[in-house]
């Protein structure tokens, strides 16, 4: 029995995130060096291959994660979900998972490639996109092994081989580019990390999670079945998130793929933190759900006003030092690229509290629901791309495509959160959760306006308005300072052993 037993409500969530943020601070260590590291080699490319290269391989890089998220099978929410609760399962479907993935994978290369060639994409560009769809096949394969090791607990060497990785990833394309071995070079790259990750990560799966490779029909159809809502959730996801990149490739020009991509770069490094939530959370709240629903909405709640603390000021840092942040990072060839960022900014803030929704949704056997959201998203996004691309190109001129697709994403965003929101109910907030969200708003729009009156300035005038921010923020009591101290003490107790 579980040292939890008899507890609910903020006694149990405490006991539960002393384990789990261990296991966040474990993961976030690694997490942050493989951040600096991602960050130069992002700084690097852009500088490198200049806007219309660099579009070249955004446009591959997104078509790729696009299309073979069709071979992921929704198995790695899945995993998260079940082997916290039945490690033996594990074994049972994973073989079987991984033909029908390599089956389905195979189709989706061959079906992309004649696609690609009679578009009249050069030979360059779909070379490019076979490269990058061969790692991005053994990511997926990887995420699985992941995912299994995550639901175990098993932390310690993964944080180590993913920063091993990360560096042997940075190294490949860095050496390639010096050799001048340009985008084709970069891809391989990212290939041979993703091979090193795949040999070293079964072995800790087999090590720890006894993972078997054996072919089990009834066991896969169950697995394939208890994912399917995961597997069309991912998939649209993914598609109102990337697809983006591959629309504007073809109404567009490169260099405007350049330009978004860099600005959508630095977003996908604001959201360093997205990864550690959903690992951490979902096993979290199935602890939870074995106690009461209550207990999985008071985790909804203080899980999202926890994050958000960290999204508002890292939103705000990148919308008040857009200008500054593209042109010290990847030069004056991409300053178009800020208009895009500033847009992009607040769709941090919503991404992350949209992340926690469908973990709680998730957990509460709502998964089906979370689908339905997701299929919105992937019509909305899509159909909005195709008409505001080409008008905002044509209304702004550079970059304007990025402004539109930014603009998108931020709608969509928003259309998910607040869907979400509906459908968890008046549970999802409470007061102290809509003070902290409500004083981070007045706050930010006050440290907006400052950075306006502080134009002449510059950098200090905007670093200014962010200090203010905080002291606002603080000011107001909305960030429970005391908690978040309470919480980290906690942390060196020792943990409630099991039963």
């Amino acid at each position: 029995m579980s040292g939890n037993a008899g507890l609910t409500g903020d006694a149990a969530l405490a006991r539960d995130a002393q384990r789990s943020l261990r296991i966040a601070g474990k993961l976030g260590v690694s997490l942050l060096g493989t951040w600096v590291i991602a960050l130069g080699v992002r700084v690097i490319l852009p500088r490198v291959l200049g806007p219309v290269q660099f579009g070249h391989f955004q446009f591959a890089d997104a078509f790729t994660t696009t299309v073979f998220v069709f071979a992921t099978l929704g198995l790695d929410t899945y995993i998260r979900k079940e082997v916290p609760l039945r490690p033996e399962h594990a074994s049972e479907f994973f073989g079987g998972a991984l033909l029908t993935s390599l089956a389905l994978n195979v189709a989706i290369m061959t079906i992309a490639v004649i696609a690609l060639q009679a578009a009249g994409k050069s030979a360059e560009v779909v070379q490019l996109v076979v490269t990058l769809g061969v790692a991005q096949i053994l990511s997926n394969a990887n995420a699985l092994l992941v995912a299994m090791l995550h639901a175990r607990g098993t932390v310690n060497e993964l944080s180590i081989v993913n920063l091993l990785a990360k560096l042997l990833w940075a190294g490949g394309i860095v050496g390639a580019l010096l050799l001048g071995y340009g985008t084709l070079g970069a891809g391989a790259a990212v290939v041979v990390t993703e091979v090193f990750r795949s040999g070293v990560l079964i072995v800790l799966a087999r090590r720890h999670v006894a993972l078997r490779l054996r072919v089990d029909g009834r066991a896969t159809w169950v697995a394939l079945c208890g994912g399917l809502p995961f597997y069309v959730t991912g998939m649209a996801q993914t598609i109102y998130a990337r697809v983006d990149t591959s629309i504007m490739s073809f109404l567009a020009p490169e260099r405007e793929v350049g330009w978004y991509g860099a600005a959508s770069t630095l977003g996908g490094v604001s959201l360093m933190l997205s990864p550690v939530i959903f690992w951490v959370l979902l096993p979290l709240a199935a602890r939870a759900a074995t106690r009461t629903s209550d207990d999985v909405m008071l985790l909804a709640r203080r899980a999202n006003e926890f994050v958000l603390a960290i999204a508002f000021p890292t939103a705000l840092f990148f919308y008040l030092l857009a200008d500054e942040i593209v042109i010290l990072l990847f030069g004056q060839s991409y300053a178009p690229s800020v208009a895009a960022l500033k847009i992009l900014a607040p769709t941090f803030i919503l991404t992350y509290a949209a992340i926690i929704y469908s973990s709680i949704l998730i957990r509460l056997e709502r998964g089906w629901a979370v689908t339905a959201v997701s299929l919105g998203g992937m019509i909305i996004s899509p159909t909005l791309n195709v008409i505001l691309v080409p008008k905002f190109l044509a209304l702004y001129g550079d970059g304007g495509a990025g402004r539109a697709a930014a603009t998108v994403l931020l709608v969509t965003e928003a259309y998910t959160v607040i869907a979400m929101l509906i459908l968890l109910g008046a549970r999802a907030v409470d007061r102290r959760l809509l003070r902290m969200v409500g004083a981070s708003i007045i706050a930010a729009v006050i440290a907006v306006a400052a950075d306006g009156r502080l134009l002449s300035l510059g950098v200090m005038g905007s670093v200014l308005a962010l200090g203010l921010y905080v002291i606002l923020v603080l000011a107001s009591g909305a960030v429970d300072i005391r908690g978040g101290i309470s919480l980290l003490r906690s942390l060196r107790r020792p943990q409630p052993a099991a039963d």
